[in-house]
């Protein structure tokens, strides 16, 4: 078993112990060690398959007797920084064409997930993808342009959220923040930087009764109900994780249904999906997260450690 994530992950951790304490044999690196801290050797067999080893200083993998991969947080390939600008990002784009080339057209491997799964779910594929699966999704406006904010707003009761398409967290003059999802007031409604580049709005759930956090492991799901106090969480649950309270949850079975669907349609073994719950009990899809975090549950944490360690173990496609 290969586990590609970064070397200060907790999560992944608790996984890997439960591997250690089964005997279950695996190599863990980070796409950070490669290429210098890790080596990958393979040589194309006449039958097509790729044959050799990746591996460092101290221990590796046999290619040939890889049964899975699960790719969780790695971080950036690392070259010398005695190496020109332009010669790191040429060494960074032969790196991904072999490293993940070669591990992707393994036979019988089990991905959990395969990078270009993960990349392929953005905001949009995967919003489309819930509607064809009948979730319920909020409606929502990808746009550059200016003049189409307030007509959608107005089709929308005049409340409306904006979110980023992928990951929340930015760096801007050394200093790190985050992107959290946040309401438009109507004066912004035709603000011209928005043509600027293209902005995802939302109609907001004003009824929001309490969100859930749904843990997908190879079809196995693990709601749990997150509620927010009054108060910056209320909008956005990132904003404030340690005042909300869990409590076991329970999906209908038309919306259990649509999310296995979601996933299957999506190629993902894995994911966490998030969804609003509003007074009247209506569940809309608001994102699905193929690389998710789930440890910081405490009601899931350890179910959802063993039904990966035994899909890991099992390496199944």
């Amino acid at each position: 078993m290969l586990v590609i994530t970064y070397a200060l992950d907790p999560t992944a951790d608790y996984v890997l112990r439960e591997l250690t304490e089964r005997g279950v044999p695996f190599w863990r690196t980070d796409l950070a060690d490669f290429p210098g801290r890790s080596t990958l050797t393979a040589e194309l067999r006449p039958d097509g398959r790729w044959d050799g080893w990746m591996y460092d200083e101290l221990r590796g993998v046999d290619l040939s007797e890889l049964r899975s991969v699960w790719w969780r947080k790695p971080t950036s390939y690392c070259f010398p920084a005695t190496m020109s600008g332009p010669e790191r990002r040429f060494a960074a784009s032969q790196a991904k064409g072999a490293l993940p080339g070669v591990l992707g057209w393994l036979p019988g491997v089990l991905w959990v997930n395969h990078p270009e799964r993960n990349a392929d779910c953005t905001k949009p594929a995967q919003l489309a993808v819930a509607a064809g699966a009948g979730l319920r999704v909020p409606e929502t406006l990808i746009t550059n342009d200016p003049g189409a904010v307030a007509p959608f707003a107005a089709r929308c009761g005049g409340r409306i959220v904006t979110k980023v398409f992928g990951g929340i967290v930015h760096t801007e003059g050394g200093r790190r923040g985050q992107l959290y999802t946040r309401r438009v007031p109507p004066d912004q409604f035709s603000n011209p930087r928005i043509g600027l580049t293209a902005h995802l709005f939302q109609r907001e759930i004003t009824t929001k009764a309490y969100e859930i956090r749904v843990t997908a492991v190879a079809g196995q799901l693990f709601p749990v109900a997150l509620h927010a106090p009054d108060g910056p969480a209320r909008l956005d649950w990132r904003r404030d994780s340690s005042s909300l309270t869990h409590t076991p949850a329970a999906l209908p079975a038309d919306v259990a249904h649509g999310i296995r669907t979601v996933l299957r349609d999506l190629g993902l073994v894995y994911a966490a999906l998030d969804l609003i719950v509003d007074t009247d009990g209506t569940h809309y899809l608001i994102d699905v997260n193929p690389g998710g975090q789930w440890a910081w549950i405490d009601l899931t944490r350890e179910p959802i450690t063993h039904a990966l360690a035994d899909l890991l173990e099992k390496g199944t496609p």
